[in-house]
């Protein structure tokens, strides 16, 4: 056995270190079987990509679609905003009128003048319906055996009559004086009143005297009411201040304060209540200073088709 190597420079009292083994050595444990590495390990396939996600930077890139062929303008959807339309060439010819942003309010200066309107096209719808009223009015007076005449419309401002009728006799044989000129309405209330209230109290009171004549004092007149500065149910044709009768046996009642318990009372009673119904309006001796020696009467319409007769 061969003798052991002093060790080099080693000092008195130093015990000896184990030689520790070099890096690249390799280490002990079991070997490996020869057919086991010879078999060759394919490398593990990439995880496939997510949805959405992009695809390998190797990948093979995609064909391009070929562009879509030009079709008709397709509407915008609500909410979108319509493409601008391409500006015209600078020599293109220009459209004659071009709509303002915003509304005219005042005629285009160079446009022709034409007259001022006297009514608005509502109230001309109101007129012709106005127009027609009458008209079957004036069939419905000369049925009744009424003598009148339709003269022309009157406009005087806030004053006129439609078509006013000059009643010279009414259907029970009475005549007007003087002439009138009143609406239709008014006259037909007139002759019915006349006809059915007045001539039946003459009867009753006068031993069957029949109502000969009455007197009128104005029918149209352009004015104010009487006190008031509002205007008249006369300015309008509506209207009618009864002066007094006439009866066939002579007797004439004017229309003022009578003695109670006569007949010309009991008769002033009687027509002035029957014409509380013809009229919408019955004003008289005892209502007002203003209407001592007559019978105001008028047609004019009020709130709930009320009358006023005092």
């Amino acid at each position: 056995m061969p003798a052991e190597a002093p060790a080099a420079d080693r000092s008195p009292g130093e015990a000896a270190q184990p030689t520790a083994p070099a890096a690249d050595a390799p280490l002990p444990g079991p070997a490996t079987p020869p057919e086991a590495a010879a078999v060759p390990v394919p490398e593990a396939r990439p995880p496939a990509p997510a949805d959405g996600a992009q695809a390998p930077s190797d990948a093979a890139p995609a064909e391009p679609k070929p562009p879509a062929p030009p079709s008709a303008a397709t509407p915008a959807e609500p909410g979108s905003t319509a493409p601008e339309a391409a500006a015209p060439a600078p020599n293109a010819p220009q459209p004659a009128y071009v709509p303002p942003e915003k509304a005219r309010t005042e005629p285009e200066p160079g446009a022709p003048d034409v007259p001022a309107m006297a009514v608005t096209p509502a109230e001309t719808v109101e007129a012709a319906a106005a127009v027609e009223d009458a008209v079957s009015c004036e069939r419905e007076l000369k049925a009744r055996g009424a003598e009148f005449t339709v003269d022309a419309t009157i406009a005087e401002g806030d004053c006129g009559v439609l078509r006013p009728v000059a009643v010279t006799r009414l259907s029970n044989g009475t005549r007007i004086e003087p002439g009138t000129v009143m609406l239709c309405r008014a006259a037909l209330a007139l002759d019915v009143w006349v006809s059915e209230g007045v001539e039946p109290a003459a009867r009753a009171e006068f031993d069957g005297a029949r109502v000969k004549a009455l007197t009128h004092a104005s029918t149209y007149v352009c004015r104010a009411r009487a006190s008031e500065s509002r205007i008249s149910e006369h300015s309008r044709g509506s209207a009618i201040d009864i002066a007094g009768f006439e009866l066939s046996n002579g007797t004439v009642l004017p229309v003022e304060a009578t003695e109670p318990g006569t007949p010309a009372d009991r008769f002033a009673a009687a027509v002035r209540r029957a014409a509380c119904g013809p009229f919408r309006t019955v004003l008289g001796p005892g209502t007002d200073s203003d209407h001592g020696t007559h019978l105001h009467l008028d047609i004019a319409a009020r709130r709930a088709d009320a009358t006023y007769c005092r």
